[in-house]
């Protein structure tokens, strides 16, 4: 009997060191899936990002659109990225962002819920057009011009503003 139950101790023994061993592979297991997933997660997550970037317009009259919209809107990294990228253009619109965030929130307000009609689209040649708009909550004739360079339809600030300021 007591080799019986030696037997049995050292059998326990063996089944709780297995048990242990079995454990441990599992923590280890486990972490490697968390790291894994991990893993996998964060590169669902990159591809995603890469696929939500903005589709430029490839016509004047789709890019002085999408423009207007995003300017109403107040989303200037949209209206920015439909803007001819040189200094004085930048520095025009970095002037109207700041004043266009000074405003209260119940004109922006309504500027987000404006909508807009084309008065009038020229296209001066196969790489100029005027695009002549209106918003709904100011109700004033504006427009901008859109130039076609680099393969692309960019906003010309310059030219929105100054044509814009000797309306008013």
């Amino acid at each position: 009997m007591l080799s019986g139950m030696f037997f049995y101790a050292t059998n326990l023994k063996m089944v709780n060191f297995e048990y242990k061993k079995l454990i441990q592979q599992l923590e280890k297991y486990k972490n490697f899936q968390m790291k894994y997933l991990v893993l996998i997660a964060g590169l669902f997550f990159i591809m995603q990002s890469c696929n939500n970037t903005t589709q430029r317009p490839t016509t004047a009259l789709d890019t002085g659109n999408s423009f207007i919209r995003a300017s109403l809107d107040g989303n200037f990294k949209d209206a920015k990225y439909l803007l001819l990228q040189d200094t004085t253009n930048i520095q025009l619109f970095s002037s109207y962002e700041e004043f266009y965030k000074k405003l209260p929130a119940e004109k922006k307000k309504n500027y987000k819920e404006a909508s807009y009609n084309v008065n009038k689209f020229s296209e001066l040649n196969d790489s100029t057009a005027i695009l002549n708009y209106s918003n709904s909550y100011m109700n004033q004739p504006l427009e901008i011009k859109l130039v076609y360079k680099n393969k692309e339809w960019q906003v010309d600030f310059k030219h929105t503003s100054s044509a814009n300021q000797t309306e008013q």
